[in-house]
């Protein structure tokens, strides 16, 4: 018992030395190129132009050695060195004297940032008691990160379900989790990234006021953003990537009078979202110069080239689909304009996604990028935020959901979150009497009382003051982060007692999740709805078990279920699996129905199949198989052969 504590403890060791140096190579190539090629940006400016170029970085280092296989702790540490070693050859001019500014941010933003800190803290606390269990999170963000860190691959596609074109999506906030995973050995960074992200949202928002001397009342917009019921569910302690996305469009516009810099952060932009393809489209119309264009492709064009070369198309889910159609987004993949005439089947998902004062809420989405259109200056931003707005209400699956039924609204509604940020964060450059309005509906949407449990406020309002004392004082980081990092073993010991142990009513799998905690460098298949869509905590505790969907791989990016009980055994053989886990089909639309799941009854016929666990949920079996062997081709039953 020592001595696994103590191969514990020198890991993570390991791995928070291996942390500090990538970090620590990366601010200082960033810092450098900022201060020779931009040495006009100061103050906040500067620190978000440096985060902008340390991140471009580290994305275009991962993509580059998640090509070849080689995403790997050592070269990825060794090329941040590389990278670290290379800037030193880069003039690094006295940076000017910052212009003066206010030794302290507004009391308003300060207010209105440790709120909603605060308010995101709470469900990462909550994560790091008992695992991450966002429902995207747990179906393909975290699968994904896991692969990239398992495999050491970043380019092939991974199919996590056969219901919808997951694997197509750009994965750049993937590549962040699974970037801790390799440095750490576990996901222990993964529930409080999005914290990191929040913290950059409002940074990005202050810079895009602060030439106007607004930067606290566009900080304090984007704070009202952040705070809506969709955000702080959503997103925190969560690995959900829209955060991410919006953090770098508000970085590209805050960073426009520096083209390079806009277009690198415009391309990560796209590279994590496909939501921010319109967005990001649009500034290079209204607002673009030809030198955005160059690093917009070289930081953002890396998933899509990957689909280009896979399937022959970049953007999959547009134009024709792979064949058959995957039958989530066949006939069901409705957008808000198509209900627009019928405003009432929307209110439900309006109050539960936006907060009781969402009709003010709208209107200011709306006349902030109108107010603009007034200012020549901000009229091209205002065009920008329209047209994210209009491209929001044209998104499929925004409405998704049987026709007549867009059942599917509420929970994309974070589809709509470039359009809310960046009005939200633009309405005080158009109308600075706005602070009042603003400042009115985050109390109200603040206020909720199911927002605040009363167990984790006094932990998360100390979470926020320290974020937001060392975002003041950035050389406090030097104190503070060696003392989050000592600290940091015990809370990772905490967590992973925690993570995806037994809790009751949390998921039909919650058993089965449980049973792989103790499992390692296993290979297990899993089928149907529930292992399709909730198949993460199979990756065990420290994310070493390799978990794949069985299902059949067709021409043009096809991966439809397996429908003969031969062809089933023949599939499971040739991956080698340990371990299967068998779920029933479940309708989305009707979560309580569930389907039958014939892998389970060709499984279990066969001898070399042994059930360690089984549930019957809502009349359909979910099933745990350990296999000592091939399951072979006979023994099928005749009615499935």
């Amino acid at each position: 018992m020592g001595s696994s504590a103590s191969v514990a403890v020198g890991r993570y060791a390991y791995g928070v030395l291996a942390l500090a140096v990538v970090v620590g190579s990366l601010a200082f190539a960033a810092v450098r190129l900022r201060r020779r090629y931009w040495p006009a940006l100061d103050g906040a400016s500067a620190r978000l132009a440096e985060v902008v170029l340390g991140l471009g970085l580290l994305t275009l280092i991962l993509e580059a050695l998640g090509l070849v296989g080689w995403f790997r702790l050592l070269p990825v540490v060794g090329a941040c060195v590389a990278a670290a070693i290379a800037a030193t050859r880069i003039a690094s001019p006295t940076p000017p004297h910052a212009a003066n500014q206010a030794a302290l941010p507004m009391l308003t933003m300060l207010l209105a940032a440790a709120a909603v800190i605060a308010e995101w803290a709470e469900p990462t606390v909550h994560s790091y008691r008992v695992g991450i269990f966002g429902f995207d999170s747990l179906w393909y963000h975290l699968p994904l990160a896991a692969t990239f860190a398992q495999t050491g691959h970043v380019a092939p596609l991974h199919f996590t379900d056969v219901e919808y074109l997951t694997a197509f999506y750009p994965a750049t906030g993937e590549l962040f989790h699974g970037l801790g995973i390799v440095l750490l050995g576990r996901d222990t960074l993964s529930p409080g990234l999005n914290l990191m992200w929040l913290g950059l949202v409002l940074l990005a928002a202050y810079c895009i006021g602060r030439p106007r001397g607004l930067g606290a009342l566009t900080a304090t917009g984007a704070a009202l953003a952040m705070a809506l019921p969709m955000f702080s569910a959503s997103q925190g302690g969560s690995a959900a990537n829209d955060v991410v996305g919006v953090f770098f469009l508000l970085a590209a516009v805050a960073l426009l009078d520096a083209p390079l810099l806009a277009g690198a952060a415009a391309g990560l932009a796209v590279s994590v979202k496909l939501t921010l393809i319109a967005p990001v489209a649009a500034l290079l119309l209204f607002r673009g110069r030809r030198q955005m264009v160059l690093p917009l492709v070289l930081t953002g064009g890396f998933w899509y080239v990957r689909n280009l070369i896979a399937v022959g198309n970049p953007l999959p889910w547009f134009g024709p689909l792979p064949r058959p159609a995957p039958p989530l987004q066949k006939n069901t993949g409705f957008t808000v304009w198509h209900y627009l005439l019928h405003p009432h089947l929307f209110e439900s998902g309006l109050r539960s996604g936006l907060g009781p004062w969402w009709p003010a809420v709208l209107a200011a989405v709306i006349i902030g990028p109108v107010a603009c259109l007034r200012d020549r200056s901000l009229r091209p931003l205002g065009l920008v935020a329209l047209a994210a707005t209009v491209a929001y209400l044209l998104t499929p699956e925004a409405a998704a959901g049987p026709r007549g039924d867009p059942i599917g609204f509420a929970f994309n509604l974070r589809y709509a979150a470039p359009a809310l940020a960046l009005s939200l964060t633009l309405l005080p450059l158009a109308i600075r009497r706005a602070r009042p309005v603003l400042l009115l509906i985050l109390a109200a949407t603040l206020l909720q009382s199911r927002l605040w449990p009363s167990s984790a406020l006094i932990g998360a309002i100390a979470i926020a003051v320290a974020g937001l004392a060392i975002a003041w004082r950035p050389r406090l980081a030097l104190i503070a982060i060696p003392a989050v990092l000592v600290a940091g073993y015990p809370i990772q010991s905490h967590y992973l007692r925690g993570r995806y142990a037994f809790h009751p009513h949390v998921s039909y799998l919650a058993r089965a999740w449980a049973l792989f905690r103790g499992i390692h460098h296993a290979h297990i298949g899993v089928v149907g709805a529930f292992g399709g869509f909730f198949s993460y905590p199979f990756y065990g505790l420290d994310d070493s078990n390799r978990v794949q969907y069985i299902a059949h791989r067709g021409p043009h990016g096809s991966f439809t279920p397996i429908g003969s009980c031969s062809a089933w055994r023949a599939a499971v053989d040739d991956g080698h699996f340990r371990y299967l886990v068998t779920t029933p089909a479940r309708d989305p639309w009707h979560p309580s129905r569930l389907g039958p799941a014939p892998e389970g009854v060709w499984t279990a016929s066969s001898q070399a199949a042994r059930i360690v666990y089984r549930l019957v949920a809502l009349g359909q079996p979910i099933t745990v198989f350990k296999l000592s062997g091939a399951l072979g081709s006979t023994g099928c039953p005749a009615h499935a052969a």
